[in-house]
């Protein structure tokens, strides 16, 4: 007689970390390893023809890198300013991007079986960076996945690099010294 591992209680027993944050007071949360690193947010500088969500650029130790206000990337009305929002800077492809959230609340750890990950109640026409929902106590998180939801960002804004190089090196051909 052989004896076989109960899989659904091992996956009963599985666990998830999450940093959790607020939106207007919805709680939100994203995978620790999606996270480099949380600040506060002290400012971007505008950017022209930047899509509305995009605030800008900062200087984070020497390196620019795009600022993106997540409120407004997911959809969510834009309100008044918070008043000591943080910057979550996620990281895809070696580039980092800087997130803005409301408050970033604490470190998470979670049972699978307390995320309901159910596609009928979830799907929305750019649901695709949403995994799901999970019960914490009487509270609800909406977790998501950033690398999905800034994956067109990071895709366009590395196309308007290489076109910005693109048009340097030609600018310098015609331009001989």
């Amino acid at each position: 007689m052989t004896i076989t591992p109960d899989t659904d209680n091992e996956a009963a027993h599985e666990e998830i970390k999450l940093l959790t944050f607020a939106i207007d007071n919805v709680f939100y949360g994203v995978d620790v390893t999606q996270v480099r690193e949380v600040k506060n947010y002290e400012g971007a500088t505008p950017v022209p023809y930047a899509p509305p969500y995009v605030k800008g650029v900062t200087n984070l130790r020497g390196e620019v890198i795009p600022v993106i206000d997540l409120r407004k990337r997911i959809g969510l009305n834009s309100k008044q300013e918070t008043q000591d929002p943080s910057i979550m800077i996620i990281t895809q492809d070696k580039h980092p991007t800087g997130v803005i959230v409301d408050q970033v609340i604490e470190v998470l750890t979670l049972q699978k079986r307390d995320v309901e990950t159910n596609p009928h109640t979830l799907i929305v026409e750019q649901s695709d960076g949403i995994i799901g929902v999970a019960k914490h106590g009487n509270d609800l998180i909406i977790l998501l996945d950033m690398l999905k939801v800034l994956s067109n960002d990071t895709n366009n804004m590395k196309e308007n690099i290489r076109g910005f190089q693109i048009q340097t090196q030609n600018t310098q051909k015609q331009h001989p010294t």
